[in-house]
């Protein structure tokens, strides 16, 4: 993490059947966040596909000394999250016909954010740690940094952001396989406060479509790094827990 993507192919995986007014405002959409990255598309690749599929191969740059990495985490770090959660459980709620994803129009804001400003404004501060939030959800990725850093953490569950009305709608048919699949192979070493359900529990394994950035931070200056990146109004910037001594537990919730 903390690269300056700068170039980008195409990779566009579409059927025959597909209209190519919806084709040109996939790839449009695609050149339309790139260019808010400053990534130039060079080219790409066409695959015919019955199920579209559309991403960005990148590359970029980076200086070896801003590098963050998951390994850096250190005890009595405060662990900060830049996006709330939970947009997976929507997605899959649109997909069951539960919701109209058009009405949640926060969310679709949260996820159209890149995560730019938030990694510049890291690597100004000399963030050595961080992680994105995506498929893995926020325990998978969470655990991603405990374990290479060799570190434990403790949450505050009711600090951690969550989208409107995710809560509600945290039931066992708006769980993407996804989520599912996360929590058999994630929920272990975990202590968790007996107050919180396993609805509460699922929304930590729902799958991140353009989730947040996971940061630790030194605590002499973290509340400056929060109110630096609170100053971006499309980010929801939280410390939700702090990084402590390697324990039997690797995450424990309060």
């Amino acid at each position: 993490m903390g690269g300056n993507p700068t170039l980008a192919l195409n990779i566009c995986c579409f059927s025959d059947n597909i209209p190519e007014k919806y084709i040109e405002e996939i790839i449009n959409g695609g050149i339309n966040k790139a260019n808010e990255g400053g990534v130039i598309i060079a080219g790409g690749h066409t695959i015919n596909d019955k199920e579209p599929k559309y991403g960005l191969a990148v590359i970029g740059e980076i200086h070896p000394s801003k590098l963050m990495t998951l390994n850096q985490a250190k005890p009595n770090q405060d662990i900060i999250l830049t996006k709330p959660l939970g947009n997976g459980i929507l997605i899959t709620a649109s997909k069951n016909s539960t919701i109209n994803l058009s009405d949640y129009p926060q969310s679709i804001s949260y996820m159209l954010e890149l995560n730019k400003s938030a990694s510049e404004i890291a690597t100004s501060f000399n963030i050595k740690a961080c992680t994105d939030v995506t498929g893995y959800g926020f325990i998978g990725h969470m655990k991603n940094i405990l374990n290479a850093s060799k570190v434990s953490a403790k949450i505050n569950y009711s600090e951690i952001p969550i989208i409107d009305k995710v809560k509600m709608l945290s039931t066992a048919k708006n769980w993407s396989s996804g989520a599912i699949n996360n929590q058999k192979s994630l929920n272990n070493k975990i202590l968790w406060n007996k107050s919180i359900t396993l609805s509460e529990k699922m929304i930590l394994f729902d799958p991140q479509t353009s989730g947040g950035l996971l940061f630790t931070v030194d605590k002499s200056i973290s509340k400056e790094f929060q109110k630096k990146l609170s100053e971006n109004n499309n980010l929801i910037v939280k410390k939700v827990g702090e990084i402590v001594s390697k324990s039997n537990f690797e995450i424990e919730f309060l």
